[in-house]
């Protein structure tokens, strides 16, 4: 456990006492005081204790809220300390318990780490106003009479250890466990407070008769309530008792068991249940019965005997709930980032102490998915690799990561863990199960249907069982699985033999799915389509597409891998994935010409996109899209070669031959209206316009901007292509000096993308920066600059040279200056905020 160090970095260290300080009763105090008074009283009790620690050697290492934790070398220094505090603050308002423990914390550039670093503060909490208490490894230290208080169990679940009061006044009981029978767990509780006080505020419910904690193995179902439990306690005065139920294999051992737990004898002639009764009935005791999910459903019926006798709280954990009436659920997650981190760390240091963090200790956490049993055992792997080793290894992970002798044989290894669940489903629930872990990242009711065949009871049954999940998101639920579970249901669906065909499965699914959502390359999207919403669909999907790309690639499914890529490239484009763009094109491009005329078609058309808009290499583009034009001529699709001389005329354009640009973008604009194709008439448009405007014919490229608008508008094109439009209409104010115009196109063009493509957005932001900085604004300008230039670098795409070349003539300047290097460091989106009001 660490305790960060946010006062002083200058800690004792070696055998350190801490003393923890708390306020007794400060809710009360700051009623009868009032707030002013209260307040003054508060720095007057804070400068008194620092005043008295810093006299004798201490060092402040932490406050928290009413509380001070401070550090002192010696324990006799922390002690004198302790007493002049409680001899200070005596005249006062304010009464402080304090309690000290001595230990040997490790101290590293966290702070100090070890089990030691709380107790004090936990000695501290059992104590009364004014009282003074320390543990024996303090008492044992200072040459005092000392009032033995005997042994004591904290709500740390530690072992019961003797208390010595430092004071020599009366106080009533400490505050410590009493009438609790709960296990001593192995390691300190870390972190998951969140979850620690929803448990425990369900616990404090009277309403609430069985709560169950759920979750899939290893994920610290027991810890939680143990430590929930011991925190409820002062709200069970009559008792709290443990049951652990992984022992038994038969359900009606169960009551027994309680039996047992709770020291109840079975009486001749009397059934158990009937006893059971006549102890706990109108009892305010609660009952942890632990590792139920192998027992039910019988096991249930058992434990609705227990509520039903009217007494004891039933705490539950599970892999499977219950389904019983008034069963309140909670559904355990894996740790928080920073709780899985420290987790992983303070394991980590009970074997080797002086062991150090680096970045790789986090996405090792995140790749173990901060699953609590994964983290643990992965930690007792630290004395034989580096977490890059571990990191490297991870595709073993089920039978690398391996617990000690006295590891609970079901949790010796994570393959154990999930294999004891796996042995409890039903024929249909394990084939389910190996079937969707072909889905990474997910899936939706639909996908599981078509590719795995599940039915909705199935579905919910591995729902129960804690072995699949639900999220929700925009497009209605998905079901996904901890990584850990889904590598062990993959293995298996590889020793069924069944992997090939759920793998083409889910891969023709993707294809199917992207096909049916975003309309061809250069043709108006489908009446009732929407493209945006398409865009987002399949953002859900990217991990599976990722993987139905490998698959299909490495299984010889070129025909599949092109068609999938050509279906999802404009997702990949308009949502900023253009390292997965280029990615498909590297290996899409050998086998383009080995698939079906049509997709091939299809296919060149899609890479000149890519190489255009993404890697700027227009000569790439044409030499894709005169191929495109090869196949479209043999297939005799004119409205094809009309969308493709459009692109061509883009490349002479980028090229700067302006005035055969011009020439073909006249030309083409004929033909579409004499054609009566309005999308490529508008297309045509949006084209003159540009090549208009960089030939310094302001007026010309006006109207056909604006005429372009109008017909996007009426034929109800894409958002993306009215923001383009809109955009160039911002560079053509640039162009000709109208700085507040160019803004206000700029902002339009903003307002309009229905998404937020990066390349939109960049070049938008380009623009603005450049009205900055024509406007002497030069440190936004630089700043907004440096975002644009960072992100083509992150992302992996830049402006079309053509266009770059029209903000660098005016913030050129402005590179390598501080306010632009700060802007590196920002993304677009945090870019866009700094933009001045209109």
């Amino acid at each position: 456990m660490a305790h960060h160090a946010a006062v002083k970095r200058d800690l004792p260290s070696g055998t350190v006492t801490f003393l923890f300080s708390d306020i007794e009763g400060s809710t009360r105090l700051l009623d009868e005081l009032g707030a002013d008074k209260y307040s003054k009283a508060l720095a007057e009790h804070r400068r008194l204790i620092r005043g008295a620690c810093a006299r004798f050697g201490g060092v402040e290492v932490d406050t928290q809220g009413d509380a001070l934790f401070v550090a002192f070398p010696t324990a006799p220094g922390a002690v004198e300390a302790a007493t002049a505090i409680g001899e200070g603050l005596a005249s006062g308002p304010i009464r402080v318990r304090i309690g000290l423990h001595t230990g040997t914390p490790l101290v590293t550039d966290e702070g100090y780490v070890g089990s030691d670093v709380h107790r004090a503060a936990r000695i501290a909490t059992a104590g009364h106003g004014g009282q003074v208490l320390a543990s024996i490894s303090t008492a044992g230290l200072v040459d005092l009479e000392l009032r033995d208080l005997g042994e004591h169990r904290f709500k740390d679940l530690a072992a019961p250890e003797r208390v010595f009061q430092v004071d020599g006044g009366d106080y009533p009981a400490l505050r410590s466990l009493r009438n609790v029978w709960l296990p001593v767990p192995p390691t300190p509780f870390l972190g998951r407070e969140p979850e620690l006080q929803t448990v425990s505020e369900y616990l404090a419910r009277d309403e609430i008769r069985i709560l169950t904690l759920t979750g899939p193995g290893g994920t610290g179902k027991t810890r939680l309530a143990l430590q929930a439990a011991a925190e409820a306690s002062d709200h069970y005065p009559d008792g709290i008792w443990w049951v652990p139920l992984a022992p038994l294999r038969d359900s009606s051992l169960l009551l027994s068991a309680v039996a047992h737990a709770v020291g109840v004898q079975e009486q001749p002639g009397r059934e158990l249940e009937e006893t059971l009764t006549a102890e706990l009935a109108g009892k305010r005791a609660l009952i942890l019965l632990d590792n139920a999910e192998h027992l039910l459903p019988g096991g249930a019926a058992e434990i609705a005997r227990l509520v039903a006798m009217n007494g004891p709280t039933l705490l539950v954990t599970s892999r499977e709930r219950l389904q019983l009436g008034g069963e309140q659920l909670y559904p355990v997650p894996t740790l928080a980032e920073q709780d899985g981190i420290d987790l992983f760390l303070a394991r980590a240091r009970a074997l080797e102490p002086a062991f150090e963090t680096n970045g790789l200790v986090r996405e090792l956490c995140s790749r173990l998915d901060n699953l609590p049993l994964a983290l643990e055992l992965a930690a007792a792997r630290t004395l034989l690799f580096s977490p890059a080793q571990l990191l490297e290894r991870l595709s073993q992970r089920l039978d690398l990561l391996k617990g000690g002798r006295d590891a609970d044989p079901r949790q010796q290894t994570l393959r154990a863990t999930i294999e004891w669940s796996y042995e409890l489903l039903t024929p249909e629930e394990q084939r389910l199960l190996r079937c969707l872990s072909v889905f990474s990242g997910g899936c939706t009711y639909d996908a599981a249907e078509d590719v795995c065949r599940a039915g909705p009871d199935t579905l919910q049954s591995l729902l129960d069982k804690s072995l699949l999940r639900r999220r929700d998101s925009t497009f209605g639920s998905r079901y996904w699985m901890l990584e850990t579970i889904r590598e062990f249901a993959a293995q298996l669906l590889e020793e069924a033999g069944d992997a090939s065909t759920l793998r083409r499965r889910q891969a023709e699914w993707c294809c199917e799915l992207a096909e049916r959502l975003i309309t061809l390359l250069g043709h108006p999207p489908a009446p009732g389509v929407n493209t945006e919403a398409g865009f987002a669909r399949l953002h859900d999907e990217r991990d599976n597409v990722h993987n139905a790309l490998a698959w299909a690639w490495s299984s010889g499914q070129d025909e599949l891998g092109v068609r999938l890529g050509v279906a999802y490239s404009l997702c990949w484009i308009e949502r900023g994935s253009f390292y997965d763009a280029v990615a498909w094109l590297e290996v899409a491009a050998p086998r383009i010409s080995l698939v079906p005329t049509g997709v091939q078609l299809q296919a060149f058309k899609v890479a000149g996109l890519i190489a255009f808009h993404v890697l700027t290499d227009t000569e790439q583009a044409d030499r894709y899209w005169a191929r495109a034009q090869v196949v479209a001529e043999q297939l005799g699709d004119v409205d094809e070669l009309g969308w493709l001389e459009s692109r061509r005329a883009a490349v002479t354009w980028e090229r700067g031959d302006l005035a055969t640009a011009l020439g073909l973008a006249q030309q083409g604009l004929e033909k579409s209206r004499d054609s009566g194709n309005r999308f490529r008439e508008v297309q045509w448009l949006h084209g003159l316009g540009e090549v208009l405007r960089d030939l310094g014919r302001f007026d010309e490229a006006e109207r056909a901007l604006l005429e372009a608008e109008l017909i996007y508008r009426e034929i109800g094109g894409q958002g993306f292509s009215i923001a383009a439009n809109t955009h160039s209409l911002g560079d053509l104010a640039l162009d000709r000096g109208d700085l507040t115009t160019a803004a206000d196109f700029y902002r339009r063009s903003l307002a309009e993308l229905p998404g937020r493509s990066p390349t939109t957005l960049a070049v938008c932001l380009g623009g603005i920066a450049s009205v900055l900085a024509q406007r002497k604004r030069d440190e936004t300008a630089a700043t907004i600059w440096g975002a644009v230039c960072a992100a083509e670098e992150t992302l992996g795409f830049r402006i079309i040279a053509a266009e770059r070349r029209r903000y660098e003539n005016r913030l050129q300047r402005l590179e390598g200056t501080p306010a632009w290097a700060a802007g590196r460091d920002l993304t677009l989106e945090e870019a866009l905020a700094l933009l001045p009001s209109p």
